[in-house]
């Protein structure tokens, strides 16, 4: 393949319009052409007449123009599509693709300030071991210089490795265009395939706004022995070359003279026609070398003939019109093979236009004479060059000072190349007392300043003008007679001013206080600072500050003034003529409160003096700020109420805080203070909801520095910080804890106390650990029998329940309330009668547990009734006294049936209480009647009489 061949014979003839044919469409033309490209279904000639509002004989000629430019192409036989100026495939291939729709978009988008072309048709055929170069050019049509990142992505493992360099970077100014080129070098082995990549191009720091643009492209590996084929096809070179780095430059008019050298490489007789796109055919001219016919007739060729192995020259003269604008152009310039039109061969031509600065600028008047409105002039500004120019106006006063002013609408013009600019210049003089009395008029003489921004020589940068105030009407000399009365009258006042007046008094002009507002804990002092007019009469001066009920809280301060200047306010006043400035004048007002101070001047003895005096206005000095609780919260919003252990019942009644205290039942409490520093003590007190004290007021003395009882908790630093603790507090209930952060400072106002939000502990739930009888798991009900004569039993029930503080357990029916754990001895009747022992645990809340033993006694060998009697009480006698001789022996141990005290009692650290004596326990087997051939009572079947 040749420098110039860039695409293979496969590819597509090249049929669409150029990027600079789309630029010189009308507005109207490109937009229906993007309003089509849009549209990926096409249009039909009724929705066109649609959307543009016009007849279908109009739409019918405007799509005929676009149709000889190959902008538009028929989809069917009434619909139309807009196709791509860029895409090198056929119609149908770009239809296909849909990727024309984008193409277009890109081309016709005017605000896009990047140009770019590529010598790539889309879709590229190179052969194994040959070399692919894919050259980008970029245009930057944008108002500022731009770094310009080009970059191929979506790159395959072998692409990568075959391209030397995947990224390139452009500085392009504006207008100006660069090329870079990506090398593919192709191995010989490589298999025939398709490879597809994405080439993007961004500027992202100088046009961050505007996306990247996409061009996806497609390379196809064609095996090597293609290149006995490729030997054959017609090559040319344009003489002399040009690149982006050197490109042709040429004046307007003038002529860029190339001469393109075609080899017939085949073995047939072939013709070539060559053509440039991208540029108008009125700025080209191609000349064909002249052919003769018999007897020595010249005709003027339109191709060029070339025998096998021949070559021939083509004449290509390039000249631009005067009015081409300054640019850089790259044209393309293909050769037309007739034997094998299907050959692509592309070569791009580089010049550059110089430009033509040439500008007219002109000041012409509208309204020069000034009465009553302003005047008006307007600035001409004609630019025949072919670049576009942009202007800074200024207008300079020539008559000194500011007599008039000056309004120009624009004052910075942008004039494209052949256009005419214009702005407005209205005059209107501001000293109405300088507008002459009679006579021509007064001459106002100013001038206005061109300024090129880009430093482009003019022709005429200041462009003189003037305007006429004329003269006042003549009713308005009036005034003139009464000035000559006013001047009579204050000749008059002057006498009286200079020999007659009384002395003059000093007087106070300025009273201030230097800053609004002070503070206490940086030491500040209030200043003040004052200016007063003749102060060689002052005698002396008095400041005095005042609360704001009128009371003295400062001074006075008394500067005394007969000699000169006190030296106390030397460094602080300057004298002037008949004005003394003093500033920073210190008082000795430093403690914390609001001042209002007042300045009295006493003059010196003579007619007509008084004392004067004036006030600042109130200001306030910060007292030290105070140490602030900016955080107090408790570890967590609930807790889980304590297990009743011993030791939570002997501290069951302190509420003391003990931070040694590690159950962590208890409430935890957080907290920051600031400005420890300033810190004397804290208070913590713990409240109901209801206001009611729950745990006694503790404080905390910070005077020596962390107290002992809370080094464990807390740190000093900027803040002090205290975490995790612990209160004391266990029983279950709502909690408020206050606390206050009382200051070194006892004139201070006393602290407001911080409150946590409401602390619940939940009751712990209850539960039944165990409940027997005689030291055996109760069973629902028991069958005693009762012998006649015999003492009677008592049965032990013991129990062990674990709750917490608010878990109260009761024995029903007797004894009632009783511990969570113990025991006690349950008397049996010697009748025969049923009775219920019930266990019931309740925490407060919820449903209370219980649990229900039946005993039911019986007699097995029933007698008379009147000797059953008797044997039984005497064994119920004997029974009491065995059970009294019982408690005697028992009398030092406490009763099982009685509770624990309930007042507060802090138990011994280095032993446990020891567990409740538990009656003795008589054997209770299963009951069973007393001979094997009678029934209890219970068990006995219904009897009739």
């Amino acid at each position: 393949m040749t420098g110039n061949q860039l695409s293979s014979e496969a590819g597509q003839p090249r049929n669409l319009s150029s990027l600079v044919e789309l630029r010189r469409l009308t507005a109207e033309q490109q937009q229906l052409l993007t309003w089509m490209a849009q549209q990926e279904a096409g249009v039909s000639l009724a929705e066109i007449a649609a959307q543009t509002r016009k007849s279908e004989e109009e739409v019918s000629r405007l799509l005929a123009e676009l149709r000889q430019q190959d902008l538009i192409f028929n989809v069917g036989s009434d619909r139309y599509r807009a196709s791509s100026p860029t895409q090198g495939d056929s119609l149908a291939d770009s239809y296909a693709s849909g990727s024309f729709s984008d193409n277009l978009l890109q081309s016709l988008s005017p605000s896009k300030p990047l140009a770019v072309i590529l010598n790539s048709s889309g879709k590229d055929v190179v052969t194994s071991g040959g070399t692919f170069e894919l050259a980008v050019t970029v245009t930057n049509r944008g108002s500022q210089s731009a770094v310009v990142h080009i970059f191929i992505d979506d790159l395959s493992i072998l692409l990568r490795q075959w391209c030397q360099s995947s990224q390139e970077y452009l500085a392009l100014s504006p207008d100006q265009s660069g090329e870079v080129v990506f090398r593919f070098q192709i191995p010989v082995e490589v298999l025939p395939g398709t490879f597809h990549y994405l080439l993007v191009v961004d500027a992202p720091q100088h046009y961050p706004e505007y996306p990247p643009a996409r061009y996806s492209q497609q390379l196809e590996i064609l095996p090597p022995s293609l290149d006995i084929v490729k030997a054959s096809d017609p090559t040319f070179v344009i003489q002399p070359p040009t690149s982006s780095a050197k490109p042709a430059v040429l004046q307007p008019s003038s002529v860029l003279q190339l001469q393109v050298l075609v080899y017939n490489r085949s073995d047939r007789v072939d013709r070539f026609r060559l053509t440039c796109t991208d540029l108008p055919e009125s700025w080209f001219t191609i000349t064909y070398p002249q052919e003769t016919q018999g007897l020595g007739l010249v005709l003027e060729a339109e191709s060029l003939g070339l025998n096998p192995g021949d070559q021939g020259q083509i004449l290509l003269l390039i000249t631009p019109p005067s009015d081409a604008l300054a640019a850089n152009y790259i044209p393309t310039v293909r050769l037309y093979s007739e034997n094998n039109p299907d050959l692509n061969l592309l070569d791009l031509v580089y010049f550059q236009v110089l430009p033509i600065y040439l500008l007219q600028p002109a000041l012409r008047p509208i309204i020069s004479r000034i009465r009553e409105q302003s005047g008006l002039l307007e600035v001409q500004l004609v630019n025949s060059g072919n670049t576009e120019r942009e202007l800074l106006l200024r207008v300079n006063d020539l008559d000194g000072g500011e007599s008039c002013t000056y309004r120009l609408e624009p004052n910075e013009v942008k004039i494209t190349p052949k256009e005419t600019a214009r702005a407005k210049l209205t005059v209107q003089p501001t000293r109405w007392w300088r507008r002459p009395l009679w006579g021509g008029g007064r001459v106002l003489n100013f001038q206005v300043e061109l300024e090129d921004r880009q430093q482009v020589p003019l022709p005429s940068s200041l462009l003189p003008g003037y305007v006429t105030w004329a003269a006042r009407p003549w009713w308005q000399l009036l005034p003139l007679v009464l000035a000559g009365l006013g001047t009579l009258a204050l000749l008059v006042w002057l006498i009286w001013w200079l020999f007659f007046r009384p002395p003059v008094s000093p007087k106070i002009l300025e009273f201030y206080v230097e800053d609004s507002r002070y503070s206490a804990a940086n030491g500040d002092v209030a200043q003040v600072g004052w200016q007063i007019q003749f102060p060689n009469r002052i005698r002396s001066l008095r400041i005095t500050g005042q609360a704001p009920d009128g009371r003295a809280i400062s001074g006075p301060l008394v500067y005394d003034f007969s000699q000169s200047l006190p030296p106390a306010l030397k460094p602080f006043c300057t004298l002037e003529q008949v004005l003394l400035t003093c500033r920073n004048v210190r008082t000795d007002a430093r403690q914390a409160g609001e001042y209002v101070f007042e300045l009295t001047l006493i003059p010196k003895r003579g007619r007509g003096q008084t004392l004067e005096s004036r006030k600042t206005d109130r200001i306030a000095i910060d007292p030290v700020p105070l140490p602030q609780v900016v955080e107090f919260k408790p570890t967590q919003a609930a807790y889980l109420e304590a297990k009743n252990t011993p030791a939570n019942q002997s501290a069951r009644g302190n509420t003391q805080a003990s931070p040694a205290i590690t159950n962590p039942s208890d409430i935890r409490l957080n907290w920051v203070v600031t400005r420890p520093q300033d810190l004397q003590a804290l208070q913590l007190v713990g409240r109901t909801p209801d206001g009611a004290i729950s745990r006694p007021p503790q404080r905390f003395n910070f005077a020596q520095g962390i107290p002992k009882e809370l080094q464990e908790f807390c740190e000093i630093g900027n803040v002090l910080v205290c975490q995790n603790l612990g209160t004391g507090v266990r029983q279950a209930g709502d909690y408020i804890f206050e606390l206050i952060a009382i200051p070194k400072d006892e004139s201070a106002k006393a602290p407001e106390p911080t409150k946590t939000d409401p602390i619940k502990i939940q009751p712990r739930p209850a539960q039944i650990l165990n409940f027997r009888i005689n030291n055996q798991d109760a069973r629902p009900k028991y069958l005693i029998p009762m012998e006649q004569g015999q003492p009677p039993l008592a049965l032990v029930v013991s129990w062990n329940v674990e709750g917490g503080g608010s878990t109260a357990v009761q024995l029903l029916p007797s004894p009632g309330s009783v511990p969570l754990q113990g025991a006690v001895a349950f008397p049996l009747s010697q009748q025969p009668e049923s009775q219920t022992i019930t266990l019931q645990v309740s925490n407060g809340v919820g449903q209370p547990i219980t649990r229900s033993v039946t005993i039911e006694t019986f007699d097995p060998t029933p007698t008379d009734p009147a000797a059953a009697a008797a044997a039984a009480v005497a064994a119920a006698a004997a029974n009491a006294r065995q059970n009294a001789e019982a408690m005697q022996e028992q009398s030092g141990a406490s009763s099982p049936s009685t509770p624990p005290s309930t007042s507060p009692s802090r138990p011994s650290s280095t032993s446990s209480p020891s567990p409740t004596p538990e009656p003795s326990i008589p054997s209770l087997n299963s009951p069973a009647p007393s001979t094997s051939d009678r029934l209890s009572p219970s068990e006995l079947p219904p009897q009739f009489d």
